[in-house]
């Protein structure tokens, strides 16, 4: 009796000890992380499906919120954004071929692709999700930015940005006075520093004037003169 005992005893606890196992093998071996999958939601947005006047501007509710594709950029909800002379001219198709080769440089999509078309340079708001690379920004930062022509606009509920394109919004503005700013001072800003040639270490005592506006590419750039 005290043998076969034995024997049951030994069973169970070897029994046990694969059902141990099983279910440490079972467990995952790498680390969660935190990513944007494909969502069937959609927000609002003024967009437009051909280029022309302002009767192409059409506004829909079931735009697609976009997602983040690399782990350097940031899902910022628009609080406030701004219309500028690039808008208007890129609704008129301005600079379409250029900014479609940059949207797509090995000519993989169709002719048409850009389309619905979302406007819009400047944004104000507040960072809703971070891709993995992110270091500077968190999920309710308050941060403003400036969007290149060729990216998806922010006359939308989202934008999706790259970490380099955003910075905090300062404290002392409104969303609505920060979205004013961006693309019009980094626009001053290239003319001042490539156009006029100053930077840190040459501006001491010198003044700009710009005067009046020429366009170059897919940007609008002022006349600097430097004295």
């Amino acid at each position: 009796m005290e043998f076969l005992k034995t024997c049951v005893l030994r069973r169970n606890a070897c029994t046990a000890a694969y059902l141990w196992r099983s279910k440490i093998a079972q467990r995952p071996s790498v680390r969660k992380i935190s990513t944007t999958s494909p969502k069937s939601t959609v927000m609002p947005a003024w967009v437009i499906d051909k280029y022309g006047k302002n009767e192409v501007l059409r506004f829909t509710q079931n735009m697609m919120i976009p997602i983040i594709h690399y782990p350097n950029e940031v899902i910022i909800k628009v609080h406030a954004a701004s219309v500028n002379p690039i808008d208007v001219n890129m609704r008129s198709g301005y600079g379409a071929t250029a900014l479609n080769m940059k949207r797509d440089p090995l000519h993989i999509k169709t002719k048409g692709e850009e389309f619905p078309l979302t406007l819009g340079r400047d944004v104000s708001g507040v960072v809703m999700e971070c891709g993995l690379d992110v270091k500077y920004f968190k999920p309710g930062d308050e941060v403003w930015a400036a969007v290149p022509p060729w990216k998806q606009g922010t006359f939308s509920e989202f934008v999706v940005v790259s970490g380099n394109e955003v910075s905090h919004k300062p404290k002392s503005l409104t969303h609505t006075q920060a979205a004013s700013l961006p693309y019009v001072a980094l626009t001053a800003w290239s003319a001042i520093n490539k156009v006029g040639g100053l930077n840190d270490k040459n501006c001491t005592g010198k003044r700009i004037s710009g005067k009046e506006c020429i366009i170059a590419g897919p940007f609008s750039w002022p006349v600097v003169h430097v004295w």
